[in-house]
C-alpha cells in the first residue's frame, strides 16, 4: 500500500469530451482514480491537489513557478511518492524543468500524461497511472516521467531526457538513446544502456538548486532555424535574459550570406545578451560553421536536450547559481550515445 499525493495541472489526461471539444474538466481525473481502484484495488491511498488546471498547448514559466512553489511548500512528509498529470504537447519541457527543481525531494516524482481521454478505450492513462504507483513503490526517490506505447508497455524516461513527441504517432523518444527502462506488472526493468544511470545513482540524495520561491522574471528567446530563416528579423524584448539558439543535429546553423545567425549573435552582444546553442557535441573536430558560431562567441550547452538545455538556461538566468556548469540530473549525457 502506497501513500501519494496526486498534483493535478490539467491535459489531457485531465480532459473529457461533450463528443466535439476536449477540454480540461476536474471530473477527469476523478474518473481515472476510480478504474484504477476498480481494477486493481490495491488499498493505495491518494491525495488530490490541483494548483492549476490548464490545455498544457498553453502552458508558460508562470505556470511552472505555481506547479513548483505548490510541490515546495506543501508538507510531503507522510507520502511515499508523488504522481503529477500533464498534457503531453509539453510534457518534455515541464519534465526537464520539474525534474531539475524537485530532484532533491526524499520521494519519487512521476510525470504522466495520456493520448486520449481517460474514459477513451484506446487511452494509456489508466496504465501510466498504474506504472507511476508501481515505480513509487520500486524507488525511494528519483524522478522520471510514464509514457506507455501503443502495445500498452508502460515506458520510462529520465524526465531530463525525454524529446517532444512525434506528432504523427504521438511516442515519445529519449534524447542520447533508448528509454531509462520499462514497468513490468509491479517492477521496473532497467534498459540496457551504458549512459543512463543505476538505481543507486538515481536514488542518490541531492541538494536543491533553488534558494526559496522560483521566479521565472527574465525570459529565454528559444529559436529553432529552418532552411530561409532571417535571424535579423528576430525581436529580443527588453526581459531577455539570454537567447538560445536550437542547431542542427550536427551542432550547425547558417553562418552564411545575408541575415545568418551571425548577425543575430552580434546585435544580442550589443545589448549585453549571451546566445547559446543546443545541442552541442563535445569534440575535438567541427564543421565549419559550429567553429563560427562559437568564434562568435556563441556559448555551446554540451550534450543536452533542446528541453533541458532551455530549462537549465531558464533557471540560470532567475538565479545566483552557475546551474550550467554541472549536471542538475542526469541531463548532460555521454557523447558516445551509441552501445552495440
Amino acid at each position: 500500500m502506497a501513500k501519494v499525493l496526486i498534483v493535478l495541472t490539467g491535459g489531457t489526461i485531465g480532459s473529457i469530451s461533450d463528443g466535439e471539444i476536449i477540454d480540461v474538466d476536474e471530473k477527469a481525473s476523478l474518473l481515472l482514480i476510480d478504474k484504477y481502484c476498480e481494477k486493481y484495488g490495491k488499498g493505495d491511498n491518494f491525495t488530490l491537489v490541483q494548483p492549476l488546471n490548464i490545455a498544457s498547448e498553453n502552458l508558460e514559466p508562470i505556470h511552472w513557478e505555481a506547479m513548483i512553489n505548490f510541490i515546495l511548500e506543501y508538507n510531503i512528509n507522510s507520502f511515499d511518492g508523488i504522481i503529477i498529470t500533464h498534457g503531453s504537447d509539453t510534457l518534455s519541457y515541464s519534465s526537464a524543468m520539474l525534474s531539475m527543481c524537485l530532484c532533491h525531494l526524499p520521494i519519487p516524482i512521476v510525470l504522466i500524461a495520456s493520448n486520449y481521454i481517460v474514459l477513451d478505450e484506446r487511452s494509456n492513462a489508466l496504465n501510466n497511472f498504474n506504472s507511476a504507483v508501481s515505480i513509487i513503490k520500486c524507488f525511494s526517490r528519483g524522478a522520471f516521467t510514464v509514457f506507455g506505447n501503443k502495445i500498452g508497455k508502460s515506458r520510462v524516461f529520465l524526465p531530463t531526457r525525454i524529446l517532444e513527441a512525434d506528432g504523427l504517432t504521438d511516442t515519445f523518444q529519449s534524447f542520447g538513446g533508448k528509454e531509462l527502462g520499462f514497468v513490468n506488472g509491479e517492477k521496473f526493468e532497467f534498459t540496457e544502456l551504458s549512459i543512463n544511470p543505476t538505481k543507486a545513482e538515481i536514488e542518490s540524495p541531492r541538494k536543491p538548486i533553488l534558494n526559496g520561491k522560483l521566479k521565472l522574471n527574465k525570459k529565454v528567446i528559444f529559436i529553432r532555424p529552418y532552411p530561409g530563416l532571417d535571424f535579423s528579423k528576430i525581436a529580443i524584448g527588453e526581459d531577455t535574459g539570454a537567447v538560445l539558439l536550437m542547431t542542427y543535429h550536427s551542432s550547425t546553423a547558417r553562418t552564411a550570406g545575408k541575415g545568418s545567425v551571425l548577425t543575430l549573435i552580434e546585435n544580442c552582444h550589443k545589448r549585453g545578451i549571451d546566445v547559446y546553442c543546443t545541442p552541442c557535441k563535445n569534440k575535438n573536430e567541427h564543421y565549419k560553421s559550429s567553429a563560427e558560431l562559437i568564434k562568435a562567441g556563441c556559448l555551446p550547452i554540451y550534450s543536452t536536450s533542446p528541453e533541458s538545455s532551455y530549462a537549465k538556461l531558464l533557471l540560470a538566468c532567475n538565479t545566483d547559481i552557475n546551474l550550467l556548469n554541472h549536471n542538475i540530473y542526469f541531463e548532460t549525457v555521454s557523447h558516445h550515445c551509441q552501445d552495440n
